[in-house]
């Protein structure tokens, strides 16, 4: 069982643990946060501390292959705000349940220190607080604040990840330049690194998949609102597909899905930071009934020269000369949404459209990713009956989920996949 634990003094880890020290291997985002809005309260720390750390083991521990996928994860962090954390313990363990469909076990201890005084703060900003990650779903949902007169904070995690970081630069100085005044950004560095006596695993021994990341994000961007006096409106912008990611197939059921966006988490993940932060926040979805291609239609009609500049790839960092691989699903989803609406851009690595696909090896990652979105797309272009679809996908059936929507969102995707796919001999077999 992989074990971690925030360290507060220089001790050495007990074999098979991994000592996480703030400031050193472990950075919290503490110092820019302070950089931008002073000393900040125990509370803040504490979040950031907590946060940091669950994304540091899910960077830290990789996971196996096929029933080795899920993993179970221990983590004891040091905490001022004892009472307030242990009031939402159970919530934070099955949010991060539904992020990254891991068995986590986190133990709370007291931390010297004094607890959070209560403050009224107060809520006097107009605008809004929008998660940023240098994808297109973000800058879509940024350009449409633009374009809608908002005052809008950008709140951006950065890594060592160039090209991302990259992506949010170029993004972000393109929106100052079109909307002069609307926007400001905050780009805090989070994650773990080695540091002398505080080792943490290399670049090629890490987790790449990162599914708490939304978790670290979210609490960044709940003490940003905070902090500035936003009290109502937390933007977290993903697409239906990718936010409510019912699995392609049975084989893509539980860890083998993402929910970084998924409404069930964002809810839950609203509730906590209300509580410990003891501030209103609500945090949004805009898009949450949208498909790719409705998201990025305004982007790619009135800013095609940009648009190559975000990044949706899960593999950008590992990927040479270009920022897409072309063969995962976020690529796949992004290549139909952007083609659908009458654009191509040479920015994958790999053209898997434009291959044989059933010549391939069946191991070949890019294959199984293109015949099962494909078995996914004929599923919802057979106009199957509601009931039909809800045995098929039961995840649908969720009180955090509008079913009439999502089933017609899913629709609108299946026509948009089949109109390019049309353009692809070799793809278009697939749906036969």
């Amino acid at each position: 069982m992989p074990f971690s634990i925030v360290c507060l003094e220089d001790i050495p880890a007990a074999a098979g643990t991994l000592a996480l020290r703030p400031s050193k291997n472990l950075l919290t985002g503490e110092t820019a946060l302070q950089r931008k809005y002073g000393t900040l309260t125990t509370m803040e720390i504490d979040l950031l501390t907590l946060a940091s750390s669950i994304f540091a083991c899910d960077l830290a521990f990789k996971r196996g292959d096929r029933e080795e996928i899920t993993r179970n994860i221990s983590l004891s962090v040091p905490v001022v705000n004892l009472a307030a954390f242990e009031s939402v313990l159970d919530d934070i363990i099955y949010a991060l349940f539904r992020l990254s469909h891991d068995a986590w076990t986190i133990t709370f201890v007291q931390k010297p220190g004094v607890p959070e005084p209560s403050h009224r703060w107060q809520a006097t900003a107009r605008g809004k607080v929008l998660l940023f990650s240098g994808g297109l779903d973000s800058f879509a949902a940024a350009l449409q604040f633009g374009n809608s007169g908002e005052i809008v904070h950008l709140i951006s995690h950065v890594t060592a990840n160039q090209t991302v970081s990259g992506a949010q630069e170029i993004l972000s100085e393109y929106l100052n330049k079109r909307f002069p005044k609307q926007f400001q950004r905050t780009a805090i560095r989070v994650g773990g690194r080695t540091t002398t006596n505080f080792p943490f695993p290399s670049d090629s021994d890490r987790e790449d998949t990162q599914r708490t990341r939304s978790f670290l994000f979210l609490s960044l961007a709940g003490i940003t609102a905070r902090r500035i006096g936003i009290s109502d409106v937390v933007v977290i912008a993903e697409n239906g597909q990718l936010a409510i990611h019912v699995p392609l197939t049975a084989a893509r059921i539980s860890a083998f899905s993402t929910h970084t966006a998924h409404p069930e988490f964002i809810d839950l993940m609203g509730k906590i930071l209300n509580r410990l932060l003891r501030y209103p926040i609500e945090i949004t979805n805009p898009f949450l009934y949208y498909t790719k291609g409705e998201v990025v239609k305004d982007a790619v009609t009135h800013h095609s020269k940009i648009v190559p500049s975000a990044v949706s790839c899960w593999k950008a960092s590992r990927v040479s000369g270009k920022n897409h691989c072309g063969s995962c699903i976020p690529c796949l989803v992004r290549r139909i949404g952007i083609e659908s609406n009458g654009s191509k851009i040479d920015e994958y690595k790999r053209d898997l459209l434009n291959e044989r696909i059933l010549k391939l090896s069946h191991d070949d990652e890019g294959k199984r990713n293109l015949v099962e979105l494909a078995e996914f797309v004929k599923v919802f272009k057979a106009e199957k009956s509601k009931a039909a679809l809800l045995d098929i996908y039961p995840e649908l059936n969720s009180e955090y989920i509008d079913l009439e929507k999502a089933i017609n969102m899913y629709r609108r995707f299946a026509d948009e996949a089949v109109n390019v796919f049309d353009n692809y001999p070799n793809v278009k077999v697939l749906l036969n």
